[in-house]
């Protein structure tokens, strides 16, 4: 928007959009005790939660999310590639992802992930422990930094289990 001042001289007003933060829930143990975490220290107020839904999740994932839906009293967001598991299985010919061959992660979570948060300015909390030696997904964008409250917090497995046992329980499949 541009704007005169009384001296005649234009000016331009630049919006500067505030940081969002997200919150990634997988159905696992860490990302739903990170967000049980943070609502619980008051550290959760402008949190968006959201699940990238595979379309091949068991039944006991979305009863999970629902729990902890209710829980965190916010909806969870969620996000899609446009197309299901299987339909990326055949593009990638039956190849199933792996560790060293992560299409799946990237095609149905990071890429409908950057595509929800887009050029926003944004921090995404990720739900490494501790005790873990990996760093998770460190976007290319350069608008996305990253924060791991657990590993600054000194959050370790027995506390992750702690936490969920103490609000929404542990998923079934953890049994």
């Amino acid at each position: 928007m541009k704007r005169k001042s009384q001296d005649n001289a234009e000016f331009v007003t630049v919006e500067v959009k505030p940081t969002r933060r997200v919150l990634g829930l997988s159905g696992g143990k860490d990302s739903a005790a990170l967000a049980i975490y943070l609502k619980d220290q008051g550290r959760a107020k402008d949190i968006e939660y959201f699940f990238c839904d595979t379309g091949a999740e068991l039944p006991e994932v979305y009863a999970y999310l629902d729990r902890l839906e209710d829980y965190l009293e916010k909806p969870i967001e969620k996000l899609s590639s446009g197309r299901d598991f299987d339909h990326h299985l055949k593009r990638f010919n039956n190849f199933l992802p792996a560790p060293h061959a992560r299409w799946c992660t990237r095609v149905m979570k990071l890429e409908p992930l950057e595509a929800f948060i887009g050029n926003d300015p944004c921090v995404s909390y990720i739900g490494i422990r501790a005790d873990e030696r990996r760093s998770g997904y460190i976007s290319h964008k350069p608008n996305i930094a990253a924060s791991y409250p657990f590993i600054d917090d000194g959050i370790v497995k027995a506390d992750v289990f702690r936490i969920l046992e103490d609000s929404v329980g542990i998923p079934e499949y953890y049994k």
